[in-house]
């Protein structure tokens, strides 16, 4: 009987195992990537210093992106108004990372940042590229404590609802 009973919590474990997989960005996987996130991006210099390796790698793998950053001297990462830029996006995902618990606002924001890029004429291939950068830069701060899974799935929920 305890055999039977033990057979059914481990088939219902690994029903309840399949069916969070295709849930993407639970609120597990939120509450994972907040707290990652604020990790990685850390605080004062730290920000800077993230963000210059994150834009290094991106221009590295997408070297005509810098053409979207002529405005805010995209030719030079280290200049006053390309990291006030770069802090002004890194601020925005922070913003919608924090955000993600409450549709509503979520809503608005994730509208405002689209509305602002669509304006810019910056395309989604551009969240995706970054996304793909920022997954590439981020074992870099976390090690092995990276949630690759989980920032993939919420990285992937926020491109959908941008696009």
């Amino acid at each position: 009987m305890k055999l039977l009973l033990l057979v059914g919590v481990l088939g219902c474990l690994a029903v309840c195992s399949l069916a969070d997989t295709e849930h993407k960005c639970g609120p597990l996987q939120k509450i994972k990537v907040r707290r990652q996130w604020a990790k990685a991006f850390g605080e004062g210099s730290e920000r800077l210093e993230f963000a210059i390796h994150l834009w290094n790698t991106f221009f590295k793998a997408f070297p005509k992106a810098r053409e979207m950053f002529s405005k805010y001297r995209g030719d030079n990462i280290y200049s006053p108004e390309f990291q006030a830029s770069s802090q002004r996006i890194l601020g925005a995902f922070g913003m919608l990372i924090e955000t993600a618990d409450d549709p509503e606002a979520l809503k608005v924001l994730l509208g405002s940042v689209k509305a602002d890029h669509l304006d810019k004429g910056i395309r989604p291939e551009f969240y995706e590229a970054l996304r793909d950068e920022l997954l590439e830069s981020l074992p870099k701060y976390l090690g092995h404590r990276l949630d690759w899974d989980a920032w993939n799935d919420c990285l992937t929920a926020l491109i959908e609802n941008l696009k």
